[in-house]
């Protein structure tokens, strides 16, 4: 594995860390009755980066796979 693709899956997971903690920032606002707005936004620009990176890593597979 490249260093590339390391980086690649390791951007991803963090990515997906950050989506679990925003989501359950988002959950504690809404259960309080808050306004979530600000957590949505961040959800969601971490959900299209999240779509973006693994968009990429099934580019680089694809272009590293035999056939």
């Amino acid at each position: 594995m490249d260093a590339n693709s390391t980086r690649l899956k390791h951007n991803v997971a963090r990515i997906r860390r950050d989506i679990r903690t925003t989501a359950r920032e988002m959950q504690t606002l809404i259960d309080a009755d808050l306004d979530c707005t600000g957590a949505a936004r961040v959800l969601m620009h971490l959900q299209n980066d999240l779509k973006l990176y693994l968009e990429k890593q099934d580019a680089m597979a694809s272009r590293h796979s035999p056939g």
